[in-house]
């Protein structure tokens, strides 16, 4: 697809992102107090942005950073579903918990999400022992989530949508152990199937059902809006 027909299919999409991220930013800052998890709702949209860099690079049939087809469209939608995706179920699951020691320990995840997937990209790029660090600091995000949420006196939301976040938030330690196969030089599938296997069941099963979840569940912010005087 041509450059100019790349940036007419994204501009909207990009600016609408870039708009959305400002208003929630905006949105953290007028509550009574200033909460982690609140920024990184806002954050998380930087990783969009991102997504949709790698996906008019894909479209176009270019490259970037050496990366051409298929790495283009796999790191868009990596930088979807396991940069905004995530860190946005993270931070949504402040939300859920009632106990300060669960709160402060997603809240600690809010800040280790985005090493990780720096350091995941590092390791694409070649440096060493970053694949192994990425992916096991990634299961371990995911292992002390679902604790967090489960032992955390998760009241702040219903059964029925609270069963289907706990649901989603256990996805990911299946669909890990492929990608820790991978990243320590053992890989149980190849590309195609790590795609079939990892990506899209992470996607739609910790991602999408977890943001499902929210939505209808909808769980309240621990820090109510600032009334104007």
């Amino acid at each position: 697809m041509p450059l100019a027909s790349v940036i007419a299919l994204l501009a909207a999409p990009v600016l609408l992102t870039i708009a959305v991220g400002c208003f929630l930013l905006r949105r953290a800052f007028a509550r009574d107090k200033l909460l982690a998890e609140e920024l990184a709702l806002a954050g998380a949209y930087v990783f969009l942005v991102g997504s949709m860099v790698w996906l008019g690079v894909f479209l176009n049939g270019s490259t970037l950073l050496g990366f051409g087809t298929p790495w283009t469209w796999i790191t868009a939608a990596h930088f979807a579903f396991a940069g905004f995706g995530a860190l946005t179920v993270t931070a949504l699951s402040c939300r859920v918990v009632t106990h300060p020691r669960s709160k402060k320990l997603l809240r600690i995840l809010l800040v280790v999400h985005p090493i990780a997937y720096l350091v995941t990209a590092a390791g694409i790029l070649g440096y060493r022992y970053c694949d192994e660090l990425a992916s096991s600091a990634y299961l371990m995000i995911f292992i002390i989530q679902l604790a967090a949420v489960l032992f955390g006196q998760p009241t702040r939301m219903n059964r029925a949508p609270l069963a289907l976040l706990i649901l989603a938030l256990t996805i990911p330690l299946f669909t890990m152990v492929p990608a820790l196969a991978w990243a320590w030089g053992k890989p149980i599938f190849g590309i195609p199937d790590m795609v079939r296997y990892h990506g899209i069941i992470n996607a739609i099963g910790h991602v999408g059902l977890g943001l499902l979840a929210f939505a209808w569940g909808r769980p309240k912010s621990h820090s109510s809006m600032r009334r104007n005087p």
